[in-house]
């Protein structure tokens, strides 16, 4: 699941670390910052010290990436979605849980669709297939899940293999679902269109890392918090663009 090179990363200026809220993290990334880190440690967090590495182009996994096994499903056809969420909600702990479950297929909905029906392009760069149609993907296309889990929570990881997300298109889906005001940024249900689902990962999820690979791979790997143990002050957001 690694990405096969790191020297050409992207080094990226825009950085917030400190204590702040979800939406105050939402609204930094709206203002082009890529390296977002909330916790009581500020620039002490382990995960913050790893984000510096990478950037400097070190290739290092964050711990909540590690030691976790992960069971690899490999999706083809949209009409697959449900049977993807139901894999991993049904043979781990963390999907017993109804409030767990309900995140889980939030997040998967979001990162499947966006991959079977954004990633792959047509020679006018435009997206390949209609989302309001069932798909199936051409050979060479496919998305790939992968799942594990600790006492913790859950670690899952969505790719594919079109490279096409870019930050610009990132940080244009959260405007497109949040809006601000003199005093704070509020969700915007009436105006978000497609923002509101990669909005709402970066919402549900307690760490969340993008890397692309420009025409070659787009991987999103996401630490969900269990439930009872899941702080929305305590997070990271993450975007690498090679």
């Amino acid at each position: 699941m690694s990405l096969s090179s790191t020297k050409n990363r992207s080094c990226i200026d825009g950085v917030k670390t400190g204590l702040f809220s979800k939406q105050e993290g939402a609204e930094v990334i709206l203002q082009g910052t890529r390296h977002v880190h909330s916790s009581l440690l500020g620039t002490s967090d382990p995960c913050w010290k790893i984000t510096q590495e990478l950037i400097l182009g070190k290739s290092l996994s964050y711990p909540w990436e590690i030691g976790i096994e992960t069971k690899p499903l490999v999706l083809k056809q949209s009409q697959k979605r449900n049977e993807c969420f139901e894999a991993i909600a049904s043979t781990t702990h963390f999907g017993y849980k109804t409030q767990n479950r309900d995140r889980l297929r939030l997040i998967l909905e979001e990162l499947l669709s966006n991959s079977l029906y954004h990633a792959y392009k047509n020679k006018k760069e435009e997206d390949k297939y209609d989302r309001l149609s069932s798909v199936t993907l051409a050979p060479g296309e496919e998305v790939r899940v992968f799942f594990g889990e600790n006492s913790g929570g859950l670690h899952v990881v969505v790719e594919d293999h079109g490279g096409s997300l870019t930050f610009d298109h990132f940080s244009k889906c959260f405007n497109r679902c949040v809006h601000q005001t003199k005093s704070h940024i509020a969700f915007d249900d009436k105006h978000a269109g497609a923002g509101i689902g990669l909005y709402l990962v970066f919402e549900l999820a307690s760490h969340l890392r993008i890397s692309v690979q420009r025409g070659k791979l787009t991987r999103f790997s996401l630490w969900l918090a269990n439930s009872n143990q899941f702080d929305p002050d305590s997070f990271s957001f993450n975007f690498f663009e090679e």
